[in-house]
C-alpha cells in the first residue's frame, strides 16, 4: 500500500482497497495499518462496502481543506511522525487543520449538562420533565448541547424554554426532529 501512496498520492482521487475479514482465516492487511499509511500522505478512509462473506472494501481519498481531524488520527500522526514515516504531503494536510474542525465528534467532547438552574426550570414543568427523561440519549444529548452552546444567555435561554415547551408536548424539538415523526 505504501508504494502505491508514494506512486500515487499526488496524482489519484480515489483508492479502493480490498480487505479479507477476520474469520476468512485470510492474510489481510489491518484497517489500523492502512489508516496510517494514509495518514502519512494526507489521506483519508471513508466509506465501506461489504463483497461477500469473506471480503469488504474501503474508499481512501486525499483530505480535503478544512476537513475534520479525530483525535485518534491526530495522536496517530504524533506516532508516525516520531517513527519518521510522515512524508511532506501528510504534514502538509495535518498542518493545516484547524482547532475548530479537530477533535470534534461528539464521543471526543466533554458530556454537556444544564446549569442546575436550568435543571430546575425543567423539572418545574413536570410533564416536560417526565417526557425528557424518557428520552434516548440519541435525543437527549444533541438536545442539551443544542441550548448549552448558545453563545449569548438570551438564545440560551429560549432554547431551554422551546425545549421545555416541546417536551411538555410530547415532541421532540423541530431542529433536531428533520425526516422523523415528533
Amino acid at each position: 500500500m505504501r508504494s502505491w501512496f508514494d506512486a500515487n498520492h499526488a496524482s489519484a482521487d480515489e483508492l479502493w482497497l480490498g480487505y479479507y475479514k477476520k474469520g476468512s482465516g485470510r492474510p489481510s492487511i489491518a484497517w489500523s495499518e492502512a489508516v496510517d499509511e494514509a495518514l502519512c500522505v494526507g489521506w483519508i478512509d471513508g466509506i465501506a462496502r461489504s463483497l461477500d462473506g469473506d471480503r469488504y472494501v474501503q474508499r481512501f481519498t486525499p483530505r480535503r481543506k478544512g476537513s475534520n481531524w479525530s483525535a485518534i488520527n491526530v495522536a496517530k500522526v504524533a506516532a508516525l511522525t516520531a517513527a519518521g514515516r510522515m512524508r511532506p504531503a501528510g504534514m502538509a494536510a495535518f498542518e493545516a487543520r484547524t482547532p475548530e474542525r479537530t477533535a470534534i465528534y461528539s464521543y471526543e467532547r466533554d458530556p454537556v449538562a444544564f446549569t442546575d438552574e436550568e435543571t430546575a426550570s425543567f423539572k418545574a414543568n413536570p410533564a416536560a420533565w417526565v417526557d425528557w427523561e424518557r428520552r434516548p440519549p440519541s435525543y437527549r444529548t444533541p438536545a442539551t448541547h443544542w441550548v448549552t452552546s448558545a453563545k449569548r444567555a438570551e438564545t440560551r435561554a429560549r432554547r431551554l424554554a422551546t425545549l421545555i415547551e416541546d417536551s411538555a408536548a410530547g415532541r421532540r424539538v423541530a431542529h433536531l426532529s428533520v425526516g422523523r415523526d415528533r
